[in-house]
């Protein structure tokens, strides 16, 4: 299972907070908002090169097993490998933060057409890969 109880923490830890205007979106263990790409369904990597310098992925050592989760995380957690780490996946996604979100709770990221495809926050209590990628009007 890739996910375990949040009382055996491993960072990162994968929560779920209300971000200004989006409730439940999936964040880090520093309250960063995660976003996937929509092109990227299936572990499949486009953002490389300048792309992942500008939406960074979240990277865990290759012998990373499980994520700690929090309430509200109901969706599967799994990885792919990129480079010589692995990168965090989300119901099949990859997710990233945004350089553009320079503090906690920030979307300043979501609903950016680039890379292919278009850069969404992560609904965390999606349990679907049809769910992720897309809480536009969950809090609008």
């Amino acid at each position: 299972a890739a996910k375990t109880p949040a009382a055996t923490a491993v960072p990162p830890l994968l929560q779920s907070a209300n971000v200004p205007a989006w409730p439940g979106v999936l964040e880090n263990h520093s309250s960063f908002s995660l976003y996937v790409l929509s092109i990227e369904k299936g572990a499949k990597i486009h953002c490389t090169g300048t792309c992942a310098t500008i939406w960074l992925p979240l990277l865990v050592a290759p012998s990373t097993t499980s994520i700690a989760v929090s309430a509200g995380v109901k969706g599967h957690v799994g990885f792919v490998t990129r480079g010589s780490m692995r990168q965090v996946t989300y119901n099949s996604y990859p997710v990233y933060t945004f350089t553009g979100d320079t503090g906690p709770n920030q979307s300043s990221g979501e609903d950016t057409p680039a890379d292919g495809g278009t850069w969404t926050l992560v609904h965390a209590s999606a349990t679907t890969s049809g769910g992720t990628p897309d809480v536009t009007g969950l809090g609008r």
